[in-house]
C-alpha cells in the first residue's frame, strides 16, 4: 500500500490515486459561484435577509474549500502542487470577492460588506501560503 496523500481514491485493490488537483478545486469554486449567482438573481430587491444569507453561504462554502485544501496539503510533499492548490484558492477567493462587492454595491446595507472583509482576509491568508510554497 502507498501512503495516503491528500484526498485519495482506491480503485479495487490497486494503488491510491490522488483525486483532487487545482483544476478540480477551480471547478468546485465555479460551481459554488454559479449557484450563488443563480440564487441571488432570484431574490426580490426589496428583501434584506436573503442577501445576507447568500453572502454568509458563499463564505461558508469557500471556507469548506479552504479546509479541504488544508487537509490535502498536510500530506503533500510537492511544493509546486501545494502552491497550485493555494493559488486556486486565491482565485476562488477573488471570484467570491467580486460577487460580494457587486452584491454590496447593488444592495447596500444587506450584510455583504461584512462577508467581503472576511473573504478578503481568507484570500490574503491563501496568498501568503501560496507564496510560502512557491
Amino acid at each position: 500500500d502507498e501512503p495516503l496523500q491528500g484526498l485519495c481514491l482506491r480503485i479495487g485493490s490497486g494503488p491510491m490515486i490522488n483525486s483532487l488537483e487545482a483544476s478540480d478545486l477551480k471547478e468546485l469554486a465555479r460551481s459554488t459561484l454559479a449557484g450563488f449567482d443563480e440564487r441571488v438573481a432570484s431574490i426580490p430587491a426589496e428583501l434584506c435577509a436573503p442577501f445576507h444569507i447568500e453572502a454568509r453561504q458563499l463564505e461558508a462554502e469557500l471556507l469548506s474549500l479552504y479546509r479541504t485544501v488544508a487537509l490535502i496539503v498536510r500530506k503533500e510533499d510537492d511544493l509546486e502542487r501545494i502552491a497550485a492548490l493555494w493559488g486556486a484558492m486565491v482565485g476562488a477567493s477573488d471570484d467570491s470577492l467580486a460577487r460580494l462587492q457587486k452584491l454590496a454595491q447593488a444592495h447596500p446595507g444587506r450584510g455583504a460588506d461584512l462577508y467581503y472583509d472576511r473573504v478578503l482576509d481568507l484570500r490574503n491568508k491563501c496568498l501568503r501560503l501560496q507564496q510560502m510554497h512557491s
